[in-house]
C-alpha cells in the first residue's frame, strides 16, 4: 500500500480507528486524491482547449495572414491596371488634343492669307483711288520728281 501521508497522521488514525480502518481511510484518501489529479488534468487540457480556440478567434494565424496577402496583392493588380488603362487613355487624349491643335493652327494659316491678300487689295484700292498717294509712292521710289 503506498501511504501518501504522514507518519504522525496515520499514527493518530491507527490510535482512534485502528489498523485496518486506518488503512482503509488511507486507501480512500489515496483514491480521492487521485480521482481529484485526473480532474485536474482534465479540466487543465479543457481550459487549455479552450484557451487556444478563444486564441484562434482573436489572433490572427498564418492562414489568416496568407489570405489578407493575397488580397493585397490583388488590389496591386487592379490598381496597375486601372494604371496602364489611364495611361492610354491619357495618350489617347493627348494624341487627340494635338491633331486638333495641328487643324487649328492649319485653319488659322489658311485665315491668314485670306487676310493678307485681303490688306493686299486693300492697300492696292487706297493707292488707286487716291491720287495723293499714288503720287507719294512714286516719289518715294524715285520715279516721280
Amino acid at each position: 500500500m503506498d501511504i501518501n501521508i504522514s507518519e504522525k497522521l496515520y499514527n493518530k488514525l491507527v490510535e482512534r480507528l485502528g489498523k485496518e480502518t486506518a488503512v482503509e481511510v488511507i486507501e480512500i484518501v489515496n483514491e480521492v486524491e487521485s480521482d481529484l489529479k485526473e480532474k485536474v488534468v482534465e479540466e487543465t487540457k479543457k481550459r487549455k482547449i479552450e484557451l487556444r480556440d478563444e486564441l484562434r478567434k482573436e489572433l490572427s494565424t498564418k492562414e489568416d495572414i496568407l489570405l489578407v496577402r493575397q488580397e493585397i496583392e490583388t488590389v496591386r493588380q487592379e490598381i496597375e491596371t486601372v494604371k496602364q488603362e489611364l495611361k492610354g487613355e491619357i495618350e489617347s487624349l493627348r494624341s487627340e488634343v494635338k491633331g486638333e491643335i495641328e487643324a487649328l493652327r492649319q485653319e488659322i494659316k489658311g485665315e491668314i492669307k485670306v487676310l493678307k491678300i485681303m490688306i493686299f487689295f486693300l492697300f492696292a484700292l487706297v493707292i488707286i483711288l487716291n491720287k495723293e498717294s499714288l503720287e507719294l509712292i512714286l516719289k518715294v521710289f524715285g520715279l516721280l520728281k
